[in-house]
């Protein structure tokens, strides 16, 4: 009988900043056909209540959450939503959250402090 066995892996990373304010998290169902988005990707929510990253091109679209892993959505865009867990609030390294390459983190600052997710300058070591 094995008494210590190693079931998984802790990688650190900078995304959550502090633990000063709760971190909740939830569920939404991601669009498919986004390739692969990256752990601390901000996601928007349209009124299809399908997930998106941020900078998606429509107007219809809220701050939703950051994804709490990688998840690789495809290229078939007429795919099934694909199950994904986001954070839904908590303070978060502004460096660590990734936007669509034409959009900035700047722009969703405020959507997102009301919902409950604030960004923080964070000095690497």
């Amino acid at each position: 009988m094995n008494m210590f066995q190693n079931t998984g892996e802790f990688t650190p990373d900078s995304l959550i900043a502090s633990n000063e304010f709760p971190i909740l998290k939830e569920g939404i169902g991601i669009k498919a056909g986004q390739g692969v988005l990256k752990r601390g990707t901000l996601i928007v929510k349209g009124t299809d209540k399908a997930g998106r990253i941020a900078g998606t091109t429509n107007t219809d679209m809220t701050v939703f959450g950051i994804l709490t892993d990688n998840i690789d959505t495809g290229s078939d865009d007429s795919a099934e939503n694909i199950p994904m867990t986001c954070y839904i609030t908590g303070v978060f390294n502004r460096d660590a959250v990734a936007v669509k390459t034409d959009a900035t983190i700047d722009t969703y600052e405020d959507d997102m402090k009301g919902i409950g997710m604030y960004l923080r300058n964070v000095q690497k070591y």
